[in-house]
């Protein structure tokens, strides 16, 4: 592993920043690679060969390849283990594929029609006002859910990959100028503080200063 290249292939302000909290928190040397983003998805033709939806994060690991942001977060999880990105726990264990599951197939889709509205109805404006009102209405009744489910500091019993994962939505809120409930505005503050967060953001933020590119074909 020491020899094995890393490589996280990310866009600004995607959810891929989750799994580049990860990474940090497993204190792995990674290479960060951003990829530009269009209504057509992630990357251009050569992006297809890492990931054919051209979704991000992409994880490459020598010649593996990891997609999606829970499949990312169990990968480290087994190779560092002390980074505790999962539960030990097993009802833990449940509740932590619970939260990914509902944030991956549920948060992060209605996000998505606020976003690229002209993959669902089009490219009329009247069509994406339509779906852009009625979705944040929707949107902010997820944040509303997702606040009750808050009962302490973090998502589990112990801080965890998940508070990363949820950190994106809380994010995207302020995106879009949704107002966050009290305990999901604190957890996101929490989140923003601690030190694998705060250098993946960094991390972002100096990728982008230069134009995003994308991978070789050979990658």
């Amino acid at each position: 592993m020491q020899n094995t290249k890393v490589t996280l292939y990310f866009s600004k302000d995607s959810c891929a920043i989750a799994s580049m909290a990860a990474l940090e928190e497993a204190e792995l040397r990674f290479d960060a690679t951003p990829v530009g983003m269009s209504p057509d998805g992630a990357g251009d033709d050569a992006f297809r060969r890492l990931n054919p939806r051209r979704q991000v994060p992409v994880l490459t690991v020598g010649e593996r390849i990891f997609r999606e942001n829970g499949a990312i977060f169990r990968y480290l999880n087994d190779l560092r283990p002390q980074a505790g990105l999962l539960p030990i726990d097993s009802d833990e264990q449940i509740r932590a594929s619970e939260w990914i599951g509902y944030l991956g197939g549920t948060v992060h889709p209605a996000f998505r029609l606020l976003f690229r509205p002209q993959r669902f109805v089009g490219f009329a404006a009247e069509a994406q006002q339509a779906l852009r009102t009625e979705t944040r209405s929707h949107v902010q009744k997820l944040l509303d859910e997702l606040d009750a489910e808050l009962t302490g500091d973090w998502v589990l019993r112990q801080r965890s990959a998940i508070d990363f994962y949820l950190f994106v939505f809380t994010r995207w809120a302020g995106l879009i100028k949704a107002p966050l409930p009290n305990r999901l505005a604190a957890h996101r503050a929490r989140v923003v503080e601690l030190p694998a967060m705060a250098r993946a953001l960094a991390r972002e933020e100096e990728a982008y200063a230069a134009p995003p590119i994308a991978p070789s074909p050979s990658s």
